[in-house]
């Protein structure tokens, strides 16, 4: 069925009734100029259907209607508004981009309730107007998108919607070298991934998903290597200030920490107990302290290193100024922490020295797994935290993002001596992601990996592990020229091998990659 508009636009559609009706709208836009209101197309649609049904029809009237759609902040985000005929008994709407062609990722999907969307501006119930954010479109590309609406009374209307985008400008992250693509048939689990940068001429953080495809992008400006996702938005910082950025692009500053004597923040934020652990600066103290904060900012919990490791030291009879040292000395450097449920311990990274695990409350020192060459162990109030080592077990080195995913340590271990502490201990040619079995006071090496042939990526980089044995590995080091981004699904295959220029000499580019998942997000 054909309907022209009045300057003879085609737009094609098909309805078909199932508790409610099958609408499918074409919409094409083009990203508006900077400070211009943005061009909307309208297109009023009133559908009658008549369905054959065992010999006789039944009539349905749409109760959903797509008038008009605009283009978001990025070509990532698209507006597409609905006329909804019974409001008071919308209950929810959802919509799913369907995977580019050949493309084996699972669908990216959401749905808002009724009070998301009311609360946030989106449903205004007196007119049935409702505008739904649709995010993780496609660059430069007809994306075809299920909208589906459920009622209060069980019923469900679906709306099949076309929105072609503009093309963006990703320059690294939309050329990679794809070194490996994703298999075909792989098991992987994951589908998406959260790479976090700090380059000043690019959007930070980046959602690609598993085909390379860049599917989401923070603001130029906002964010950087602390990207964090959690209760639904981005949680990132600008200067002593904690900002939120929501999937449909708008942002909110939740709190200053200025007043706590911050002055930045660093490195990760990770999940927690209660919340999402920061890392910061302060005056005082630098790369040592760590502050868990809620969804709204709040302060949760405060764990300053230098004061806890100073007390186990002097309880132990050593000086800690031959360890300790004040700002702006990086005498632990630390950049990762975790949550350990099983025994309700807080661990950190300190790439300078170990890692230790605290009781998450007390504060209380449980065990520190390091190179025993390096300057902590030659006090004996440190060295008597120290876990043993199984069989067959190298201890990590200078390493980055520890989790624990099955109660066992997951970390990248870059091998890299440390550059403070004096003796700096070992050093090792090559980088290996390690996962170890702590039990009895015993640190057991129970996996890694050694990429084929052997990479050093000797500061930042991250392996993380979504479903059992499937793996992100972020070499943010790689070479001097580029960074690698490795995925291993459960049969320890390659699924997927992705290579980005570096363009600067640090960490930027992607300072580590997390997987995350988009196939099913809920706005309540």
């Amino acid at each position: 069925m054909l309907l022209f508009g009045t300057r003879g636009r085609r737009v094609e559609f098909e309805s078909v009734s199932k508790k409610g009706s099958t609408t499918d709208h074409n919409f094409s836009h083009a990203q508006p100029p900077k400070d211009r209101p943005m061009k909307k197309l309208l297109i009023i649609l009133t559908v009658a259907v008549s369905i054959g049904f065992q010999g006789g029809s039944i009539a349905a009237t749409t109760r959903v209607t797509a008038i008009e759609n605009a283009q978001g902040p990025t070509p990532f985000i698209s507006f597409v508004n609905l006329q909804v005929a019974d409001p008071a008994n919308l209950s929810a709407i959802s919509f799913s981009i369907n995977p580019k062609q050949s493309s084996r990722t699972r669908p990216l999907a959401a749905t808002y309730s009724r009070g998301y969307l009311q609360r946030a501006g989106y449903f205004k119930p007196g007119s049935g107007r409702v505008t739904l954010p649709v995010f993780g479109l496609y660059q430069d590309r007809s994306n075809k998108v299920t909208v589906t609406t459920q009622f209060q009374d069980g019923t469900t209307e679906v709306t099949p919607v076309k929105i072609t985008t503009p093309a963006y400008d990703g320059g690294i992250y939309t050329s990679p070298t794809i070194v490996q693509p994703r298999l075909r048939d792989t098991t992987l689990s994951y589908d998406f991934a959260l790479l976090k940068n700090n380059l000043a001429d690019y959007d930070s953080p980046i959602i690609i998903d598993s085909d390379s495809e860049v599917r989401w992008v923070g603001p130029v400006g906002r964010g950087g290597l602390e990207a964090i996702l959690f209760q639904n938005g981005i949680y990132t910082t600008s200067g002593t200030s904690i900002i939120r950025l929501e999937f449909d692009g708008r942002s909110s500053t939740l709190a200053d920490y200025s007043s706590l004597g911050v002055i930045d923040f660093h490195h990760n934020f990770d999940y927690g107990r209660d919340g999402i652990i920061t890392a910061v600066d302060t005056l005082d103290w630098t790369e040592c302290i760590n502050i868990e904060i809620d969804g709204a900012g709040n302060v949760l919990h405060t764990w300053n290193l230098a004061d806890i490791i100073s007390a186990a030291m002097i309880a132990g009879g050593d000086d800690p100024a031959d360890f300790v040292s004040a700002a702006p000395i990086d005498w632990f450097h630390n950049n990762a922490t975790a949550y350990r449920r099983s025994d309700n311990s807080f661990v950190v990274s300190s790439r300078e020295n170990f890692v230790i695990a605290l009781d998450y409350d007390t504060q209380a020192i449980k065990w520190i797994l390091g190179d025993s060459t390096k300057h902590w162990y030659e006090f004996p109030s440190l060295r008597a935290f120290a876990l043993n080592l199984g069989p067959d077990t190298l201890a990590p080195i200078g390493e980055h993002a520890i989790s624990f995913p099955g109660d066992q340590l997951l970390l990248f271990d870059n091998g890299t001596p440390s550059l403070t502490q004096m003796p700096p201990g070992e050093g090792r040619t090559y980088s290996a992601p390690r996962r170890y079995s702590i039990e009895n006071n015993t640190a057991t090496e129970v996996w890694h990996y050694l990429a084929d042939p052997p990479i050093s990526s000797p500061f930042c980089s991250s392996v993380y592990q979504d479903a059992k044995d499937n793996y992100l590995i972020d070499y943010t080091q790689a070479s001097v020229d580029f960074t690698d981004l490795v995925a291993l699904d459960d049969t320890g295959n390659i699924a997927f091998y992705y290579r980005y220029a570096r363009s600067d000499s640090g960490c930027g580019t992607t300072w580590n990659s997390v997987p995350i998942h988009l196939e099913n997000l809920r706005f309540q």
